[in-house]
């Protein structure tokens, strides 16, 4: 298990290079739908972050956050993409 800081430091989008806290705080900071508070993190159109994102977002909106579910979304995430590569 990773602890809260290291959740935090983790990169949730490679694509807009955010990590988890950068993301909290544009959801936190921005009362946009889901959708186009996504790209403001990802600052693009693509899906492969999607899911832990959506849950991110969905925590911020009730004020509670599983770290533990992150992180695993977001390895989840890296380990689908190293899958991808490896097939390539």
């Amino acid at each position: 298990m990773k602890t809260k800081d290291e959740v935090l430091k983790m990169e949730i989008c490679e694509c807009g290079e955010k990590n988890v806290a950068q993301a909290i705080d544009i959801f936190q900071n921005t009362s946009l739908p889901f959708k186009k508070a996504k790209k403001l993190v990802t600052e693009c159109n693509k899906t492969c972050c999607r899911a832990a994102l959506m849950k991110l977002f969905d925590m911020q909106q009730f004020g509670k956050y599983d770290y533990d579910e992150i992180a695993l979304l977001v390895e989840k995430r890296l380990e689908r993409m190293r899958r991808l590569a490896e097939g390539a």
